[in-house]
């Protein structure tokens, strides 16, 4: 199943450009098999999420990205309210007492001017042990390796960390506006039918990132 894992609709995210109706419609017309609306510090309710869901018959499922410390992390299963959490030790206390699952979103997009030092040096025991001891990659249990504003040699990178840590390896568009929906997305090995199934293969590893662009 081709999940879009990260979109964003006028109605939650001041930023977007688009409703949730035409979201799902574009979804529906490039092929995906669902969405996943992850709003800025914001949660849907579950009633809207089903309303939608019966609304168009396709495969919506409500998640979070949350504004941390340790940059923007994508949360699916939790259904409190995040706009006080800033700390990940925070948000990750909050999605264990969940059982939900975090997913890094984009992790290198404000690092730019290092990824082809940080990517050369990949190999180096000292820049490995450096990445081992950061509290992050202990937290999460993914990294959205393919995010569709992301550029090729920061996909490469992220590759390469969640490779390292034994992550799963997500995508998504990160879409604000219709054109964007799906530019990445995710695979879902087995079929997808509700928030539990998609916790259980994010976390179990069954689902890879793709860009269509460079991989399918």
């Amino acid at each position: 199943m081709k999940i879009d894992l990260h979109t964003h609709t006028s109605y939650g995210s001041v930023c977007a450009y688009m409703d949730p109706d035409q979201l799902i419609r574009r979804a529906k017309e490039i092929g995906l098999d669902g969405v996943c609306i992850t709003e800025h510090n914001q949660l849907w309710g579950q009633q809207a999420i089903k309303r939608l869901r019966q609304k168009h018959n396709f495969l919506v499922i409500g998640g979070v990205e949350v504004s941390t410390d340790c940059g923007d992390i994508l949360v699916f299963g939790l259904h409190r309210s995040v706009r006080d959490v800033f700390y990940i030790q925070d948000l990750k206390k909050m999605v264990t007492d969940a059982d939900a699952v975090m997913i890094l979103a984009h992790p290198f997009r404000f690092e730019r001017e290092g990824i082809t030092d940080l990517s050369s040096s990949y190999n180096n025991s000292k820049q490995l042990r450096s990445l081992q001891k950061h509290n992050i990659f202990q937290m999460i249990d993914g990294i959205e390796v393919y995010n569709g504003q992301s550029g090729f040699q920061e996909k490469r990178f992220a590759k390469s960390i969640a490779d390292q840590f034994n992550l799963s390896a997500t995508g998504g568009s990160d879409a604000h506006a219709i054109l964007g929906v799906g530019a990445c997305y995710t695979v879902f090995e087995e079929e997808v039918q509700n928030e539990q199934d998609l916790i259980s293969q994010i976390r179990d590893g069954k689902c890879r990132g793709v860009d269509p662009r460079w991989n399918k």
